[in-house]
């Protein structure tokens, strides 16, 4: 299936390499918002406009996908998601051929899972998810919609991550926590109780900063 990717970033220019050597999607173009349009082709493919996509690859011609950062804490992906689906596309995902799942194993649409990932049986990812590297999550694992999971991260057995979390490289996350939504995990913390809603945990064991994350995205535009 031919398939349409947005952004021309560095996550974009992965995900088009690892589609191309490793799933049954071939990449046939970026896209942008017209605003971001600086170039014609972008690591060998043409980039069109998001606002007019329909005239090149019509959506019941191509699917999209969207492999964004953590940007706004998942809000920018979902935006675009959305927009897209109101115009009739649908969404891939990718699971690497060198991620280690079990039967029964889905993740939803426009998710991103990559190699050396561990999926344990029974634990489920939400839609618009990435998962990078290394990660593991653990048996019954629920993640919610539009996270990031950043590698060599650990979500251990039964635990829940709400929606638009970002959970940080070589963080840990102990069993059967509950993560509220709109947490942000700093690399290296490991978490040993469950989290409130829209805030930064550092450490071992992970503490709450004071800086909520409205703050955290001011400091980081």
């Amino acid at each position: 299936m031919d398939v349409v990717i947005f952004g021309t970033g560095l996550p974009a220019r992965l995900a088009a390499y690892v589609l191309q050597h490793d799933s049954p999607y071939r990449p046939v173009a970026f896209t942008v918002h017209e605003r971001y349009l600086e170039e014609a082709e972008f690591a060998g493919l043409p980039v069109r406009r998001f606002e007019d996509l329909e005239r090149s690859f019509p959506p019941e011609q191509v699917a999209m996908i969207a492999p964004l950062g953590w940007t706004r804490m998942g809000a920018f992906r979902q935006e675009v998601m959305a927009a897209a689906r109101g115009r009739g596309y649908r969404f891939a995902s990718y699971v690497s051929s060198r991620a280690l799942t079990w039967a029964g194993f889905a993740a939803g649409e426009n998710c991103m899972v990559f190699d050396g990932v561990i999926v344990e049986p029974f634990a489920r990812i939400g839609e618009n998810c990435i998962v990078r590297a290394g990660a593991m999550l653990s048996h019954d694992v629920a993640l919610g919609d539009h996270c990031f999971v950043a590698p060599r991260a650990l979500i251990g057995g039964r635990a829940a991550v709400g929606e638009h979390c970002f959970v940080g490289a070589g963080s840990v996350v102990t069993n059967g926590l509950r993560i509220a939504p709109r947490c942000f995990i700093a690399a290296g913390a490991v978490v040993t109780t469950d989290t409130r809603p829209d805030g930064i945990y550092r450490g071992n064991p992970a503490r709450r900063s004071p800086v909520g994350v409205d703050g955290f995205r001011k400091l980081n535009k």
